[in-house]
C-alpha cells in the first residue's frame, strides 16, 4: 500500500448546522500530501458541505481545520492565502464569458498573486497543454463544450499553484460522453502527485484513481479504505446498500 507523509489537510471534529439542520456531525478526516481521496455517498450526506468547509466557503460552527500543520482561522487575510493554496473546481465552470480561455486562466495569477503577465502567459499556455486545450487559448467560453469548459476551470485552479485541489462533483453538469475527458485529466494530476479531494458519483474514477475512498452518510464518515476494500468488501450495511444501488450488477 502507498505510504504517505504527514497530513497536508487535517479536519478535526467538524460540526456544521444550517438552522436546525445538522449537516456535519463531528467529522474528522486527514489527507496526506500526494494522496487522492474520493468521497462518495448519497445526495444530502454532507459531501459538498465538507469540501466547502475545508475551503472556508462555508464556516463550520465547531471543530478545527489545519493546512500544512497550521490551524486556519476564518480571518480574511488568512483565508485569502488559504484559498490560493486550495484550488477548487465546482459543478459549474463559472468562466468569465468576456475573456478568452487564456485570459480566464491567468486572471488569478496576475491580479491576485501579482505574477508578471509574460510569466503568467507562459504558465497558462503550459497548463492548457496539460489539460489538452493547447489549441484553444484565444477561444471564448461560448465556443467550448462543457467538458472543455471544465478543463479550463481545472487549468485556472492549477494556475494559482495550489497545494491541494478540491473537486465538487466536477462532471455532474456534463453530458455523459464528456465525463471521461475531465476525469482523465484529474486522473493524470493524481498520478503526478497532486493532493486531491474529490466528491463524485463516478465510481470508476474512485476505483481507478483513488488511494482512499471515504463513504459519507448523514454527516458522518461511516467507512473508509482502499478502493479494493470499499468496493469489494464493504463492512457497513449502509455502504453495501449504497453500492448495490449505484453499481451495475457485474461491477
Amino acid at each position: 500500500m502507498t505510504r504517505f507523509k504527514e497530513p497536508l489537510i487535517r479536519v478535526e471534529a467538524i460540526g456544521k448546522w444550517y438552522g436546525e439542520l445538522h449537516v456535519l456531525k463531528g467529522l474528522s478526516l486527514d489527507v496526506a500530501e500526494g494522496e487522492v481521496v474520493v468521497i462518495i455517498g448519497a445526495s444530502g450526506s454532507g459531501k459538498s458541505t465538507l469540501l466547502r468547509c475545508m475551503n472556508f466557503l462555508e464556516i463550520a460552527q465547531q471543530g478545527k481545520i489545519y493546512l500544512d500543520g497550521e490551524h486556519i482561522k476564518p480571518i480574511n487575510k488568512v483565508l485569502n492565502r488559504v484559498r490560493q493554496d486550495m484550488g477548487m473546481v465546482f459543478q459549474h465552470f463559472n468562466l468569465f464569458p468576456h475573456m478568452s480561455v487564456l485570459q480566464n486562466v491567468i486572471e488569478g495569477p496576475v491580479h491576485v498573486k501579482g505574477m508578471p503577465k509574460k510569466e503568467a502567459r507562459e504558465l497558462g499556455l503550459h497548463l492548457l497543454e496539460k489539460v489538452g486545450l493547447e489549441d484553444k487559448p484565444e477561444t471564448y467560453p461560448a465556443m467550448l463544450s462543457g467538458g472543455q469548459k471544465q478543463r479550463v476551470a481545472i487549468a485556472r485552479a492549477l494556475a494559482m499553484q495550489p497545494k491541494v485541489m478540491l473537486f465538487d462533483e466536477p462532471t455532474s453538469a456534463l453530458d455523459p460522453e464528456l465525463v471521461g475527458e475531465v476525469l482523465g485529466v484529474m486522473e493524470e494530476l493524481g498520478k503526478e502527485g497532486m493532493t486531491m479531494v474529490v466528491v463524485t458519483h463516478e465510481m470508476w474514477f474512485a476505483k481507478e484513481a483513488a488511494h482512499r475512498v471515504v463513504f459519507m452518510d448523514e454527516g458522518t464518515i461511516l467507512e473508509e479504505g482502499t478502493p479494493e476494500k470499499i468496493f469489494s468488501n464493504p463492512v457497513e450495511e449502509r455502504t453495501q446498500a449504497f453500492l448495490k444501488q449505484i453499481l451495475p450488477p457485474d461491477a
